[in-house]
């Protein structure tokens, strides 16, 4: 019986061992992760002069993660074999690193193309390179890239494609002639359906469907770490498939209101206060975890209002990616299922990897559940602090 008992105790150290170093994983994994770049194509019409039209594009991107040659391969910065680049690159003053850009300009616009409807490859330049000072070298700098495309006379229309080592982008068209609702996400390497800046650009409801499926898929895994440690909490007191589902369910339909109410405009909170009050959040479900041993109504209650905080968080992503308003449930309800997505497999691998195996042990709750409740509310607590004093 005391060998068991040490067995179990051994066992429950590695395993509180493995949450831990998941936890600082993700912690890191947040303040180096990369990020879509943006690039806002603006098209200017010349008609009335005897000048071409013009397009000029802002991007705005992880400039050191690019010369440093850090894919998409990787999450954030630190997976890299190039960190070490990296980090040097994000320590340097502006003048420093556009030196470093102007070197690695000509392989920068070699990997870029801006195509017209016949598919010819249009020159494009760098007009002006806006490099921020170097501020907390633990979060990304956004560095701003304008580039001058060359249109020939006729030319109203191109698609966008870079490299498959430049990672995602988000494309965004605009036009001084038309109102315009393009606004897409772009996997790795993949070229855009053809930008109309004179008329309206059409896009299926399918490829639409198909593209925020992805958009909301991966703002929880690999990007949501905050929602993803929210999920896993649930998770702790109750690692049965039907209890979860009841929570799932609540958070899921709380989040799909404020995220409907978000993205439409009715319903505007500031991400400075929705960001710390997800952190929050976290941290009040794993202090519940350590306090009670069984789901409640209560519990489902709180739930149900934490899942609408976290959709304000869901509605500010959209946000910055653009929801086509032609398109505006087509949009929302791919994003929906991603988000989904993304938490049922949070879940499965939570139940298929503990629950399963260890959840009607008696000794699941003191020796798995508390322990790592304990680990992930510090977490939150730290997300709570860095969000809020820290800024």
């Amino acid at each position: 019986m005391r060998t068991q008992s040490h067995g179990l105790t051994s066992y429950s150290i590695r395993l509180q061992l493995f949450v831990l170093l998941l936890v600082i994983a993700f912690s890191s994994a947040v303040a180096h992760e990369i990020r879509p770049a943006i690039a806002d194509l603006n098209y200017s019409n010349k008609s009335d002069t005897d000048a071409d039209s013009q397009l000029l594009i802002s991007l705005s991107l992880n400039l050191e993660s690019l010369i440093s040659e850090i894919g998409p391969e990787h999450d954030n910065t630190d997976t890299s074999e190039n960190s070490d680049i990296y980090q040097n690159l994000r320590e340097m003053e502006p003048d420093q690193l556009l030196t470093e850009f102007e070197l690695f300009e000509a392989k920068f616009l070699s990997s870029l193309f801006i195509r017209s409807a016949d598919g010819v490859v249009l020159p494009t330049g760098v007009s002006l390179t806006e490099i921020p000072p170097v501020g907390d070298i633990n979060i990304p700098r956004d560095s701003n890239i304008t580039l001058e495309v060359s249109l020939p006379r006729g030319v109203s229309a191109v698609s966008w494609q870079w490299t498959e080592a430049f990672g995602e982008v988000i494309v965004r068209g605009n036009s001084d002639i038309q109102e315009m609702d393009f606004a897409v996400l772009l996997s790795p390497g993949q070229q855009s359906d053809l930008i109309q800046f004179e008329q309206a650009t059409t896009l299926t409801k399918r490829s639409v469907i198909a593209n925020y499926i992805v958009v909301g898929f991966e703002h929880i895994l690999p990007k949501g770490v905050d929602h993803i440690l929210f999920v896993v909490g649930l998770f702790l007191l109750t690692p049965r498939w039907r209890p979860l589902a009841v929570q799932i369910t609540l958070f899921t339909l709380a989040h799909s209101i404020t995220l409907a109410l978000g993205v439409s405009g009715l319903l505007r909170v500031s991400p400075s206060i929705v960001e710390p009050l997800i952190a929050l959040s976290i941290v009040f479900v794993c202090v519940e975890n350590f306090v009670t041993a069984s789901l409640n109504k209560w519990r489902m209650a709180i739930v149900f209002g934490f899942g609408l905080l976290h959709g304000l968080g869901f509605a500010s992503v959209l946000g910055e990616v653009g929801l086509a308003t032609n398109n505006f449930v087509a949009a929302l309800f791919g994003f929906n299922i991603g988000v989904e997505l993304g938490q049922l497999l949070v879940v499965g691998v939570c139940l298929f990897t503990v629950g399963v195996w260890f959840g009607d042990k008696w000794w699941y709750r003191s020796r798995i559940s508390q322990p790592a409740s304990v680990l992930i509310g510090l977490i939150g607590a730290y997300w709570f602090v860095q969000r809020t004093v820290l800024g």
